[in-house]
């Protein structure tokens, strides 16, 4: 039985090239996502136990407490101890343009390690802030006291690299007697030391430890290590998007061997014919759907390492790329089990396959098979169990989504699975009615209109399934650009707190806003009014006919002895907010493509084996005057409506699931963004269109007499 898997697998080589390019592409996606958050991870390890490096003690502070500086100065002066680092990470208010406190503004602040080149009173920024910056050595960073009291110009002495623990904010590497101008309250949440040459580690710590929590150089670095999880917030939502693109690759791979089946069923009963069993023909199909698996899997890991390498580089170029065993064979364990498992189905309909079916023809593609009740019932049941959840999670209402939300995705997820097992009843009478439409508007080509929708819905169960395939995607995105527009226009709610104004004068301190200055600022001829809300927040409105800048002015100017105010324009706040919110859904739409890729690479596999199979009808076609433009014209038609019942039903789908989304989230108001939904449905169907380019040139090509003569 190996050589005939081997022999069916050259003789059926084109066919299985593009199933592989699916396994290809979503494994690629996983092994990427796991290799690039493995290398980040790896390069976080190694900066995070460097900071350990040279440590021969290091002594902890309470949980929630900090060594008071008299013991910072006990521990230093310890017998035995060469070498004393303070060391404490704070959060300080950076300065706006205004130089105000920018509340929501931020710069870290790390004492330095053992033997760090810092002078007494300057600090190292890190160089990713200073380019973004634009500041240099030799120039000064402003940043606030502890609780808010004044400004502190920093001179910047030099500039290193951002730790691993580093992120978006400005990183101020200095020496311990700038980090205490900031703690609040003072002290050091732990001491490093460097024990003199010669001293007893031991003694030491023994010493220390009778007070104090004391650990090994080695003991520190690793938890520094375990306190860090870092990469997992990247890690996790990419490989969300990456189960989409592989749930779509399952169903395109599962309707190219159902179709390899269906053409093969001459093949398949001759061999029970002469003595095969079914266990050895369902063994034969699924050795086919290991080896393309294995295959497919193999050259994604590839993809994804190349993929992991060229984005890691762009995001650090230090990366070291780390793939390591379990990745590659997690990625190869999934693609396999991915495409066995589309197989299965196919391949157990291969084993029904009656000897006596060597005496018929090739199958048409039609497929008399009824949609079973239990199918039905199933579907039904999946449909409303999941509307319920949905509408569950909508009605919940919470601030920030929390259990609604994750009820929403539930009942989504359950309600489109029942949509997936009504597709053979739900599909066809979608296609015949706007194949229906098309047929009236195509007027002279009314008769290759009426057969290209003949010919998508002959077979239920095969559009149902590469509608499938692209429906996930048009879903998927769909309802993400449902939920990024309502989050755009409850931006006043989301953004604004829900203060009606123009301006937000905020306080950085702990004291309230004083009374004196909320007057002064209200008998300003620029200002409207000036509401308070609560202790820190000033809502400040524009007089009618003044300009924004004017007024704004007006008020920094009416507030310049208090360097805690900062006034912030919620018109450039709603455009810094959505600027954030362009760019994540720039890399969101970037993934959800590979979904539509594969689910074009579908279209285009089921086109072509469904060409391969209708040779003899399409010749006929031929033969009584079709030509080549309409044969072509034809599958066309077929692919734009798949792509078309995708769209709409997708876009539908979308749309109520985040509606569903956005109703379990107090803080959020829906809107339908009906010209992108407009779009994605247009490209979904011109997806459909273009997939049949390559079949319908090959069934244009078909010459009448070879095609009738086929067997």
């Amino acid at each position: 039985m190996g050589s005939i898997v081997l022999a069916g697998l050259r003789a059926h080589l084109l066919r299985l090239v593009l199933t592989g390019v699916v396994v290809v592409l979503s494994v690629g996606f996983t092994a990427a996502t796991l290799i690039l958050t493995d290398s980040l991870d790896a390069g976080s390890r190694r900066e995070l136990a460097a900071d350990a490096e040279g440590v021969d003690l290091s002594v902890l502070a309470p949980a929630d407490a900090t060594l008071t500086p008299d013991e910072v100065a006990a521990i230093a002066g310890a017998d035995g101890v060469a070498a004393a680092a303070p060391r404490r990470e704070l959060e300080v208010n950076t300065v706006d343009a205004d130089g105000r406190i920018d509340p929501f503004g931020y710069a870290r602040v790390v004492a330095a390690p053992l033997d760090a080149d810092v002078p007494d009173d300057g600090v190292l920024l890190d160089r990713r802030s200073a380019e973004r910056l634009g500041l240099a050595a030799g120039d000064e960073i402003t940043v606030a006291t502890a609780d808010a009291a004044g400004l502190v110009a920093l001179p910047i002495a030099g500039l290193a690299d951002p730790s691993a623990d580093a992120g978006d904010d400005p990183e101020l590497t200095a020496g311990w007697d700038v980090v205490g101008e900031f703690a609040d309250p003072p002290g050091a949440s732990r001491v490093d030391l460097r024990l003199a040459d010669g001293a007893d580690a031991a003694a030491v710590r023994a010493e220390l430890g009778a007070e104090h929590e004391v650990v090994t150089g080695a003991e520190l670095g690793q938890r520094l290590i375990d306190q860090s999880s870092k990469q997992e917030a990247l890690r996790v939502p990419l490989l969300v998007l990456g189960a989409v693109s592989l749930i779509v690759a399952a169903f395109v791979i599962a309707n190219t061997f159902r179709i390899l089946v269906a053409q093969r069923t001459r093949e398949l009963a001759l061999l029970r014919t002469v003595g095969a069993t079914r266990r050895q023909v369902l063994r034969g199909v699924l050795a086919e759907s290991v080896a393309v698996g294995l295959a497919g899997s193999l050259a994604g890991v590839a993809a994804g390492a190349l993929t992991a390498l060229v984005t890691g580089s762009l995001l650090d170029a230090t990366l070291v790329l780390t793939v390591t065993g379990t990745t590659v064979a997690w990625s190869v364990v999934i693609g396999v089990v991915m495409t066995v498992g589309s197989a299965l189905q196919p391949a157990r309909a291969a084993t029904r396959v009656a000897p006596l079916a060597a005496l018929q023809a090739v199958p048409d593609g039609a497929d008399s098979r009824r949609t079973g009740r239990a199918r039905i019932v199933l579907g039904l049941l999946a449909m409303v169990a999941g509307t319920l959840v949905l509408l569950a999670g909508a009605a919940s209402g919470t601030s920030g989504g929390g259990a609604g939300l994750i009820l929403v995705v539930f009942g989504a997820a359950v309600c489109f699975l029942g949509l997936l097992i009504l597709g053979p009843k739900v599909v066809p009478p979608l296609v015949r009615a706007l194949g229906a439409v098309a047929a009236r508007l195509a007027g002279g080509g009314r008769s290759t209109a009426e057969l290209a929708t003949a010919n998508a819905v002959r077979n239920p169960r095969r559009v149902a399934a590469t509608t499938a395939a692209l429906l996930i995607g048009v879903t998927t995105v769909a309802g993400f650009l449902t939920v990024v527009e309502s989050s755009r226009g409850s931006v006043g709610l989301v953004v604004d707190g829900r203060v009606p104004a123009d301006f937000a004068v905020r306080t950085a301190a702990s004291e309230p806003i004083a009374d004196d200055v909320a007057r002064a600022i209200e008998e300003l001829p620029e200002i409207g009014s000036v509401v308070v809300d609560g202790d820190d927040l000033l809502a400040v409105n524009a007089a009618d006919g003044v300009d924004g800048d004017d007024a704004r002015a007006a008020i920094v100017a009416a507030t310049e002895d208090h360097p805690e105010l900062s006034v912030q324009s919620f018109a450039q706040r709603r455009a810094d907010f959505e600027e954030d919110l362009n760019e994540a859904v720039n890399l969101v739409l970037a993934i959800l493509a590979l979904a539509l890729v594969i689910a074009f690479i579908g279209i285009a596999n089921t086109l072509s084996l469904s060409v391969h199979e209708r040779t003899r009808e399409i010749g006929l076609l031929r033969a009584l005057g079709l030509t080549r433009r309409q044969t072509r014209v034809m599958l066309g038609l077929e692919a734009a409506l798949m792509g078309a019942v995708a769209a709409v039903v997708g876009s539908a789908a979308g749309a109520l699931f985040a509606w569903a989304a956005v109703a379990s989230v107090q803080e959020l108001e829906f809107v339908v963004p009906w010209c992108l939904l407009a779009v994605s449905a247009v490209v979904a169907t011109l997806l459909g269109v273009v997939a049949s380019i390559a079949p319908g040139q090959r069934a244009a090509r078909t010459s009448p007499v070879m095609a009738l003569a086929a067997d």
